[in-house]
C-alpha cells in the first residue's frame, strides 16, 4: 500500500513538470514561427514603402500595386500579431502549467491556423507584384535602404562575397565551375547558383527555358554593369525562379535564384544573386 502511495505521489509531481515542458516546447515553436513571420513582414514593408515613394514621386501607375501591397502587409502583420500574443501568454508566467493555459492557447491556435493559411495565399498573390516592383524601387535614385549587416561567404572555388544577414542560415557548396548558396529558414529555403556552361552562348541557353510565363526583368543601375544577355523570371509549382545569363570568354555564366513562391520577404536575395554573378570573371 505504501509503495502505491509513493508511485501516486511521484506521478503528481511529474505531471506539472510534463505540462511545463509542453508549454516550453510550444513557446520555442511559436518563437521560430514569429521570427520567420517578422522577416517576411519586414520584406513586404520595405517593398510597400518603396512603392509608396514611387507613387509620391508622381508615378501614379503604381497606385494599384501599392493598394495590393498594403492589403497584403496588413494580413501578414495580423498573423505576426497573433503569434506574438500567443508567445506573451506562454511566457507571462514561467511556472504556469499547460493545463492552466490550455483554453487561451487553443483560442489563439484557432486564430493562427486561419491566418497561417490566408497569409500563405496572400504572399503567393503578392509574388508577381513584388517581383515587378523590386527592380523599379532599386533603380530609383536616392531610395537605397540602410546597409544591412553582412556575412562574409567563401565558396570551395575560392570566390568570395558579402551577403546580408537574415533570420535563416547560409550553406555554401560547389566546384571550380559552380558556386551554390543554400539559404534556409525553419519552414522554407532558397538556393542561388552560378555555373559556367562551356562552349555555349546565352542565346542557346535562353532556348532551354521553355516556361510560357517567362518574363524579362528590366535592367537597373545595379544590373547594367554586369552586361547580362538576358534576365528573366518564371514560376514552377510552389516555386519562383529568376535566371540570368552573362557571356564570358570561357562560355556562359547561368545564374539562378530558386525560392518558394511565398518567400517575398527575401528581396535582398536578389542582390546576393547579382554579387555572385559579379564574382565570376
Amino acid at each position: 500500500m505504501r509503495a502505491k502511495s509513493v508511485i501516486l505521489a511521484l506521478c503528481a509531481v511529474a505531471a506539472p513538470a510534463a505540462a511545463d515542458s509542453k508549454t516550453k516546447e510550444l513557446a520555442q515553436g511559436y518563437e521560430k514561427e514569429v521570427t520567420a513571420c517578422r522577416t517576411r513582414a519586414d520584406g513586404v514593408t520595405r517593398v510597400t514603402n518603396g512603392t509608396q515613394e514611387l507613387v509620391d514621386s508622381g508615378q501614379k501607375d503604381y497606385e494599384a500595386d501599392l493598394a495590393t501591397l498594403r492589403a497584403g502587409l496588413a494580413e501578414v502583420q495580423a498573423y505576426c500579431a497573433e503569434l506574438t500574443a500567443t508567445l506573451e501568454i506562454l511566457n507571462a508566467d514561467p511556472n504556469a502549467s499547460y493545463r492552466s493555459l490550455e483554453r487561451k492557447i487553443d483560442e489563439q491556435d484557432n486564430k493562427i491556423r486561419k491566418l497561417r493559411q490566408s497569409t500563405k495565399k496572400v504572399l503567393e498573390d503578392l509574388a508577381p507584384v513584388i517581383s515587378r516592383m523590386i527592380p523599379q524601387i532599386n533603380s530609383r535614385v536616392g531610395t537605397a535602404a540602410p546597409t544591412p549587416k553582412r556575412v562574409h561567404i567563401k565558396f570551395p572555388s575560392g570566390r568570395m562575397l558579402d551577403a546580408p544577414v537574415f533570420a535563416g542560415t547560409y550553406a555554401m557548396s560547389g566546384s571550380e565551375a559552380t558556386d551554390t548558396i543554400e539559404y534556409a529558414e525553419p519552414k522554407a529555403s532558397a538556393s542561388i547558383t552560378t555555373k559556367l556552361v562551356a562552349n555555349a552562348t546565352c542565346e542557346q541557353q535562353r532556348q532551354t527555358v521553355t516556361a510560357k510565363d517567362a518574363t524579362d526583368i528590366a535592367a537597373t543601375e545595379v544590373t547594367k554593369p554586369l552586361a547580362l544577355a538576358w534576365y528573366i523570371a518564371y514560376a514552377k509549382p510552389t516555386r519562383r525562379l529568376r535566371v540570368a545569363c552573362r557571356a564570358t570568354k570561357a562560355g556562359t555564366i547561368i545564374a539562378t535564384l530558386d525560392e518558394p513562391a511565398s518567400a517575398n520577404a527575401w528581396p535582398e536575395l536578389e542582390p546576393v544573386l547579382i554579387a555572385m554573378i559579379a564574382a565570376r570573371p
